[in-house]
C-alpha cells in the first residue's frame, strides 16, 4: 500500500472511530440517566460486574448454606442471561441452518437447566420474600417480555444483567477511546519514521557538505525536495482528520513542512553546477 492510500485509510478509520465514541458516550449518559446512576455507582456496579463473572461471593454469610445458596443463584443469573443472548443470536443469525440448529439445542439446554436451578433455589429458600417463581421466570424470556427478570434476591432491585449492560457500554467507551489513542499514535509513527525523519537526515547531509561537493547536495536537494512532497501527501489526510490538533498529536515541527527545498531551488543549483 502505498503512503497516499495508507494515510487516507487510516484517516477514514479515525474519523469513524471518532463518530462512534461519540455516538456510544452518549448513549452510556443516556444509560446513566436513565438508571440514576452517579459516577460512585457506576464505579460499584463495574465491581459487582467483575465479582460476579469471576464467580466471588461477596456480601454473603460464611455458612454453608449462605455460601449454597449463593452458588445458586450466581448460576440462576448466568444462565438467564445466557439465555436471553442465545435468543438475540438465533433471531439475527441467518446464514446457516446448521449453526441455527446448533444455537437452538444449546439454547434449550440452557432454559431446561436454568428452570431447574430455579425450582431447586425454591426448595432451599424458606422464605416468600426471596423465593423465585419459576413460571415468572419462563414467562420472562419469551418474546411478550422485553424486561429482565428482577431477583428478589438483588438489593435495591438492581439485578446483574442491568449492571452488565452499564458494564459492557461502559467498556466499549473505553475500547473505542483505546482504539483512537493507538491510531494516532499509528499517523504519528508513520509520519516520523516514513517521512520527517529521513528528511531530517538529508537536511543534515546538505549542511555538511562543502563547496566542492555541489553536484552532490543538488542531488540531495532534490532527494529532499521528494521526500517534502511525500510528507504533505502523508500529512494532508491526518490533519483532516484530526483538526486542530494534528501538529500537537503528531509532532512534526513547522519547519519540517514547510522548510523543505523545492524543487525549483534543486533545479537552479543543478543547472549553475553544471
Amino acid at each position: 500500500m502505498d503512503i497516499a492510500s495508507m494515510s487516507k485509510s487510516l484517516s477514514t478509520r479515525y474519523v469513524k472511530t471518532c463518530q462512534r465514541l461519540q455516538d456510544e458516550t452518549a448513549r452510556l449518559a443516556e444509560l446513566k440517566t436513565e438508571l440514576l446512576c452517579t459516577d460512585e455507582v457506576v464505579a460499584q456496579w463495574l465491581s459487582d460486574v467483575k465479582e460476579w463473572a469471576a464467580g466471588e461471593t461477596p456480601n454473603t454469610s460464611h455458612g454453608s448454606q449462605g455460601t449454597a445458596h449463593r452458588g445458586l443463584q450466581q448460576s440462576i443469573e448466568g444462565l438467564y442471561l445466557s439465555v436471553r443472548q442465545r435468543k438475540q443470536t438465533l433471531y439475527s443469525q441467518n446464514d446457516s441452518s446448521k449453526l441455527r440448529h446448533r444455537l437452538r439445542r444449546k439454547l434449550a439446554e440452557d432454559k431446561k437447566l436454568l428452570l431447574q436451578e430455579t425450582e431447586k433455589y425454591s426448595g432451599l429458600v424458606l422464605d416468600s420474600a426471596t423465593n423465585t417463581d419459576v413460571a415468572v421466570v419462563e414467562r420472562s424470556l419469551t418474546g411478550e417480555s422485553t424486561v429482565s427478570q428482577i431477583w428478589p434476591w438483588e438489593v435495591q432491585g438492581t439485578n446483574i444483567s442491568i449492571k452488565k449492560q452499564l458494564h459492557d457500554q461502559v467498556m466499549l467507551t473505553m475500547r473505542l477511546q483505546e482504539e483512537n489513542s493507538i491510531m494516532v499514535l499509528e499517523m504519528d509513527g508513520t509520519t516520523l519514521h516514513m517521512v520527517a525523519e529521513p528528511a531530517v537526515v538529508l537536511k543534515k547531509k546538505i549542511a555538511e557538505e562543502d563547496k566542492g561537493k555541489e553536484g552532490l547536495c543538488c542531488l540531495l536537494r532534490r532527494r529532499l525536495s521528494e521526500v517534502s512532497e511525500r510528507l504533505q501527501v502523508l500529512l494532508q489526510p491526518y490533519k483532516t482528520a484530526l483538526g486542530p490538533e494534528a501538529s500537537a498529536l503528531l509532532h512534526v515541527e513547522a519547519e519540517d513542512q514547510g522548510g523543505l527545498s523545492s524543487p525549483d531551488t534543486s533545479e537552479d543549483e543543478e543547472e549553475n553546477t553544471i
